[in-house]
Order: structure tokens, then sequence, then C-alpha cells
């Protein structure tokens, strides 16, 4: 597979995941009431998240990803930090 056809699939597999996982989310019971989905239905959707994910370490192994990205939040120290071109001065010949 060459490398748009990689990540294509990584895109679609994110998708999906995020398609499925927002249905769990709005159709959550809420004050004791019973949930919407059938039995079946929560298996086939917990199913589908389990291949996604599969696939997705797959896909992240053959394009060189690693699978250790976690989110960053904004009180944590930076590992790099950015430096604006406009403040490195300008050399004279």
């Amino acid at each position: 597979m060459d490398e748009k056809a990689l990540h294509d699939e990584q895109r679609l597999m994110r998708m999906m995941r995020k398609t499925l996982t927002s249905i769990v989310r709005d159709t959550a019971t809420r004050d004791g009431n019973p949930s919407p989905l059938t039995e079946a239905t929560v298996l086939g959707i917990k199913d589908c998240l389990m291949v996604i994910s599969s696939r997705e370490t797959e896909l992240a192994q053959l394009t060189g990803r690693t699978l250790d990205e976690r989110p960053r939040f904004t009180d944590e120290t930076p590992t790099s930090h950015s430096v604006k071109i406009s403040s490195i001065p300008k050399k004279t010949h």
C-alpha cells in the first residue's frame, strides 16, 4: 500500500471511531432511564471499536508512528519551544 492510501485509511478509522463513540455518548442513559440500545447493539459497537483499534495499531506500525501519543495539557511544561523568525537578527554582510 502506498503512503496516501495508508493515511486515508488512518483517517477513515479515526472518523469511524469518533462517530461510534459519539453515538454511544449521545445515547448514554441519564437519570436512571433504560438504554435505547439493545445488548446486541452494544456488543456490536464494542466489537467494531476493537476491530478499529486493531487496524489503527497495524497502520501505525506500517507508517512508523508510535502508539504512545497522548494529549497535552495547556499547563504542562513543553518539551520544545518555538522561536519567532522575526526575533532572529539579520546578518550584515
